[in-house]
């Protein structure tokens, strides 16, 4: 049975209407940064000194934290943010649950497949974290790889990632709140907490702890921010910023107050990053 010429005519329009109302919804969905002015921050909230939730205050503070709204405040931009966890990063970012995720973010490619990374930012070293007493015994992998050991880690990110890569042999606990880690080797619950140095040092100072001279280098990494997919224009002027007279004047200040240090130079030159 052959179409009327007019069926099919009709047909086509009522597809190419049907599109162009599904377009229109998506675009009216899609949210513009510079036009609407907002900037939604996705954070863990649980990473000393890059993004932690100070509960007296009720909100989220941190190194990031201030990098990221100094940005918004040059930018002309209003903050909101968002919670996520390290397992559930690369989903949000995916799925646009905020427009860029801050908070001591480790550049890897898993992550960059789902988002687009901006500048790195920091270079550093994962390190461990021990008790004064424990900084000649737990300074090596080998020594740490031992069933002997207990290991607090977070889940879900780098620091999980490279204790079953390195310590297979080790008594593994994961704690789901990053935060109470130095506290559990604080009180001997754990031996280690690994994690990256500069985290690991700004514990090693606010709960009098230390960060082994090691016999090794361990592996590098760098820090970034993570963008949602297609947040071109997005990276652009944060990078443009952050390279800026002003940009550079505002991290340098943040660095100073969030006592922002990394072995990773130390190591890289002399094989051994020293800190008690």
């Amino acid at each position: 049975m052959r179409k009327k010429p007019w069926l099919l005519a009709g047909l086509v329009l009522t597809g190419v209407a049907a599109w162009m109302i599904w377009n229109q919804q998506t675009d009216a969905k899609a949210h513009d940064i510079f036009e609407d002015h907002k900037l939604v921050v996705g954070t863990t909230g649980d990473y000393k000194p890059f993004t932690y939730w100070n509960e007296e205050r009720n909100r989220y503070q941190g190194f990031d934290i201030d990098v990221i709204q100094a940005f918004a405040k040059a930018a002309n931009l209003d903050v909101t943010f968002v919670k996520t966890t390290w397992p559930t990063l690369s989903e949000d970012t995916k799925s646009g649950k905020f427009d860029i995720a801050v908070g001591g973010i480790t550049k890897k490619v898993e992550r960059e497949v789902v988002g687009d990374f901006t500048s790195s930012y920091f270079s550093f070293q994962k390190a461990p974290l021990v008790k004064k007493e424990d900084v000649k015994r737990l300074n090596s992998l080998a020594a740490i790889n031992d069933p002997s050991v207990k290991i607090g880690v977070n889940p879900g990110g780098t620091n999980e990632a490279f204790v079953k890569k390195h310590f297979p042999k080790a008594d593994v606990t994961v704690f789901e709140n990053n935060l109470d880690i130095p506290k559990a080797v604080q009180s001997g619950q754990v031996d280690v907490m690994v994690t990256d140095d500069i985290e690991a040092l700004h514990y090693a100072t606010e709960l009098d702890l230390a960060v082994p001279k090691l016999t090794e280098a361990w592996e590098p990494a760098e820090m970034a921010y993570l963008m949602k997919p297609g947040q071109k224009q997005l990276g652009d002027v944060f990078r443009v910023w952050i390279e800026s007279a002003e940009g550079q004047e505002q991290v340098q200040k943040l660095k100073k107050k969030w006592n922002i240090v990394s072995t990773r130079e130390t190591v890289g030159a002399k094989g051994a990053g020293a800190h008690e």
